[in-house]
């Protein structure tokens, strides 16, 4: 598994995983979000992809102004981490958490996740993320329930 800087050239294929990530886990909770707007964002300070044998597999970006209960000042956040379905369970998720460990530098790093992402919430406390908060979004999932979040901070 090889990790590198997100270009341009990566679109059509993290939106075609995106695409099948939102079919198969409900992520991006809103369809409208599987697009290039959405993973190209001028808040993000950092992106990355999983390579794994010259195929992208993966992305994770790091949004800067990231807060929330029991989260830091100053911290960036995981943002935008999803893994195509075909490489789920082979180490490209922790891959690309550590890769935006790196590019946070000494800066705090946090994220949320959904109280429906019962695998990604997993997958942070057995990489040692540390629950520090819990609350309610402000964005609603296409049920019209405003998700429970909990936050969590880097090891």
């Amino acid at each position: 598994m090889q990790i590198r800087p997100r270009t341009d050239d990566d679109a059509p294929a993290l939106i075609a995983i995106l695409t099948q990530v939102h079919e198969r886990d409900g992520y991006p909770a809103r369809p409208l979000n599987v697009r290039r707007e959405w993973l190209w964002q001028d808040a993000f300070v950092g992106a990355w992809v999983a390579v794994d044998d010259g195929v992208v597999v993966g992305h994770v970006a790091l949004a800067d102004g990231f807060a929330g209960p029991g989260v830091p000042e100053g911290a960036l956040g995981i943002s935008r981490l999803f893994v195509a379905p075909r490489a789920t369970g082979r180490g490209a998720g922790a891959a690309l958490l550590d890769a935006a460990r790196v590019g946070a530098g000494d800066r705090p790093l946090g994220l949320e996740v959904a109280d429906w992402s019962a695998a990604a919430r997993a997958l942070y406390e057995r990489l040692g993320w540390r629950q520090v908060g819990e609350g309610v979004a402000e964005w609603a999932g296409p049920d019209g329930r405003h998700p429970t979040l909990t936050y969590f901070v880097a090891p």
